[in-house]
């Protein structure tokens, strides 16, 4: 067939017709997944945020009492986010694994083991609203450390 044919001409149309009516939904698999990314990352970044504030925490006693010390390690850890929340907390365990208050004398027959515990919390918000995700996902993770005593 000559390359001016018309039926040369017809199939270049029908492969731009195709191409124009696929080209939004591979779009929108493009930015569903850079959301999939942006959101693993902000998860990660959360989590992270958390796990150093308690590390902060977890240096020794007296840094366990530093909440305030806990929760700017966390904040500061958060680079390109903003944190809606971070807490920070301590409690005690007896070694047997019983509860126990943080008083010298709480556990009779065993040692006292402290712990520190950071939660950061903040709001990821998708490029596109997805149905049944809505405009906004709150994430919060916890961090969990012994105290080194």
């Amino acid at each position: 067939m000559p390359l001016g044919s018309n039926a040369t001409r017809g199939h270049r149309g029908q492969a731009t017709l195709e191409m124009a009516l696929l080209a939004p939904f591979l779009l929108l698999i493009v930015v569903g997944a850079i959301d999939i990314g942006r959101f693993a990352k902000f998860k990660i970044v959360v989590g992270n945020s958390a796990r150093v504030g308690a590390q902060y925490g977890s240096l020794n006693v007296v840094s366990a009492e530093d909440f305030s010390g806990m929760q700017a390690a966390a904040a500061s850890d958060a680079t390109g986010i903003t944190l809606t929340t971070v807490s920070a907390t301590n409690y005690c365990k007896c070694a047997d694994g019983s509860a126990a208050s943080c008083t010298p004398t709480a556990c009779s027959s065993n040692h006292r083991i402290l712990f520190v515990s950071v939660t950061s919390s903040a709001t990821f918000k998708p490029i596109l609203k997805y149905p049944f995700i809505g405009s906004s996902i709150a994430v919060s993770r916890t961090a969990v450390e012994q105290v080194a005593q």
